[in-house]
């Protein structure tokens, strides 16, 4: 974040599921300043790609936006239009206030190409979202990662809908460096704030290690709680990647060399987003 300039951030050289600090004081910083008509500034100058999560991060960053009512600013921009998938969502970033006067519904940002399927959700589960992904990569994906990438989408939605009470989502799906990348992002209720409803825990890592159990779940009479124990399950199986950010932590695990890395974050982030790579067989 720009030292003189407290409303200006510099995004990172891959705007992903990666490094994500920068990304998520962003949003921080627009709930801090809600409803106060600021400026925000976005510098393009360090990015030069987008990989599938970035379109989906964009996505919540143009309802983001809306919502707290800034005005946005690119800088750096149009040297960088050649190194990077100029999306739906930035072409919505720079012309929202022309564009839109009322907030528009997510399917705005709607999106398939051969790098990325980018697709809003309202309330209830989207049940196309998995066969355009057939439809669109089958010719690179086998059964086998089709079939996984199915069973976790739809258990990560029906969480979603279930538990953030959120009024949109955001789901995403494309080929990346020899992985395929998929997940989805809400700006709802977190994962801490509904689990410490119920169980005890130090702090935020510790609810997202407890979210990952089986039969963790914040229902008091049925059983619940196996979305994320399956998807941590598949992952394992297929030598995958998972990455799960909400409110205060980000838990990384990386299943094919068995690490895992737990940590608070420095800013927190009002909502949950899981992101998921497996790798391509060719």
């Amino acid at each position: 974040m720009n030292v003189r300039y407290k409303n200006k951030f510099t995004l990172p050289q891959e705007l992903g599921d990666g490094r994500l600090d920068t990304v998520i004081a962003i949003f921080d910083y627009l709930k801090k300043h809600s409803g106060q008509k600021k400026e925000l500034i976005l510098d393009w100058k360090k990015v030069q790609r987008i990989t599938p999560a970035g379109c989906a991060i964009l996505a919540c960053l143009f309802d983001s936006i809306f919502e707290q009512n800034f005005q946005v600013k690119m800088i750096n921009y149009s040297q960088n239009r050649n190194k990077i998938n100029l999306s739906l969502i930035l072409n919505n970033l720079l012309l929202y206030k022309r564009n839109f006067k009322a907030f528009p519904k997510p399917t705005i940002h709607n999106n398939i190409s051969d790098t990325y399927i980018l697709c809003g959700g309202e309330t209830s589960i989207n049940l196309s979202f998995i066969e355009l992904v057939k439809t669109q990569y089958s010719h690179i994906l086998s059964d086998d990662l089709l079939f996984s990438c199915s069973l976790i989408t739809n258990e990560l939605m029906q969480n979603c809908v279930d538990h953030s009470t959120s009024e949109r989502y955001y789901l995403y799906a494309g080929p990346y460096n020899n992985e395929f990348h998929f997940g989805i992002l809400d700006m709802g209720v977190t994962i801490p704030a509904k689990l410490e409803q119920k169980y005890p825990c130090k702090n935020d890592v510790e609810f997202l290690a407890l979210a990952l159990k089986k039969g963790t779940s914040t229902r008091r009479k049925t059983i619940g709680g196996f979305g994320l124990h399956y998807t941590f399950d598949i992952l394992k199986q297929d030598n995958g990647r998972l990455t799960v950010i909400s409110r205060q932590a980000q838990i990384r695990r990386y299943f094919k060399s068995k690490q895992v890395h737990r940590r608070l974050l420095k800013n927190p982030l009002n909502g949950t987003w899981c992101f998921t790579r497996l790798p391509i067989m060719k």
